[in-house]
């Protein structure tokens, strides 16, 4: 399977496409990007990278109604911050 493919719609939110017509829609707060201490990466290359954390470690569900709040990862994975920092670095 191809990795899954992320657009920016705006500053926080992104359309991300999993295959086989499957995609959701996902939030990742300018908040959440500066408590990781990821200011200076782009918003896409961040979120690139937690969409691709997830899905390596559960499915997206792209049924839900609710935009996937891209930063409650850390509060479910305690390597989440250490991994993230890691891959971006």
């Amino acid at each position: 399977m191809e990795g899954p493919v992320l657009l920016q719609t705006g500053p926080e939110t992104f359309q991300v496409m999993l295959g086989q017509g499957r995609r959701v829609a996902a939030r990742l707060s300018h908040h959440t990007r500066r408590g990781l201490g990821l200011q200076g990466v782009p918003p896409l290359t961040v979120a690139t990278e937690i969409v691709a954390f997830l899905l390596e470690r559960e499915t997206i569900d792209t049924g839900q109604d609710d935009e996937l709040v891209l930063g409650a990862a850390a509060g479910r994975y305690p390597e989440f911050v250490d991994e993230l920092r890691s891959r971006l670095s």
